[in-house]
């Protein structure tokens, strides 16, 4: 939304190449774009797995700094970029970068004024601050041999996810999908467009959604962990 609301705004388009804003990255044989960043179709590496191959430890801090030099250190992608879908998490987080560099302002920052509190969304946030102290916090945990262990990461990297939100809040997000309060109609309808492969297949995934149908009815979804 925050990518989309910049473009709006004139301030990027979603066919730049991401080396335009991201000059550290690799000159690719084929450029990765903006717009396939948000469809997955980028071909970068997923960052958080190249992390685990590192045996970075999850529970720890880690900074966008980490992220981008990690990403950027990367020489091929995976394909090439727009030829295929696979998820990763690297576009996401230099999707939060796009931001800032696009805005002079963080995700959070930006989110803040443009999404949260025009919606009333009081303490929802992207949390880029591991030291934050968050009324209320839920924290999360995980099973072990004998119960269960506090499971929580010290991610200061946003993009791919740390929105902390509450179940009332969330529903005043959704409810916008509704009535174009943020962004307007025409923003929202061009974020359920889906991706369109160079073989001209079209997929199911659509800037952060997954659109479908179910039992001829159209659905919007999306999944997810951490």
């Amino acid at each position: 939304m925050s990518v989309t609301l910049l473009e709006q705004d004139g301030k990027l388009s979603l066919d730049d190449e991401v080396r335009r804003w991201i000059p550290e990255m690799p000159a690719y044989v084929k450029p990765v774009t903006i717009r396939q960043l948000l469809h997955h179709t980028s071909g970068l590496r997923d960052y958080l797995t190249l992390m685990w191959l590192r045996g970075v430890n999850f529970d720890g801090v880690t900074t966008a700094s980490d992220a981008l030099s990690l990403i950027a250190r990367q020489r091929e992608t995976n394909f090439e970029p727009g030829s295929e879908y696979l998820y990763s998490n690297s576009g996401y987080f230099l999707l939060s970068e796009i931001v800032r560099r696009a805005s002079g302002k963080t995700l959070a920052q930006l989110a803040r004024e443009r999404i949260f509190s025009p919606l009333g969304m009081a303490v929802t946030h992207f949390h880029d601050d591991h030291t934050m102290i968050v009324p209320n916090r839920a924290t999360g945990y995980a099973a072990r041999d004998s119960g269960f262990s506090v499971a929580m990461s010290g991610f200061e990297q946003v993009g791919d996810g740390s929105v902390m939100t509450t179940v009332e809040e969330l529903a005043r997000w959704d409810r916008n999908f509704y009535d174009g309060r943020v962004g307007g109609r025409a923003l929202l309808e061009s974020m359920h467009v889906p991706a369109r492969l160079t073989s001209g297949r079209v997929l199911d995934y659509a800037s952060g959604l997954v659109v479908g149908q179910y039992r001829g009815l159209r659905t919007v979804r999306h999944g997810g962990s951490w």
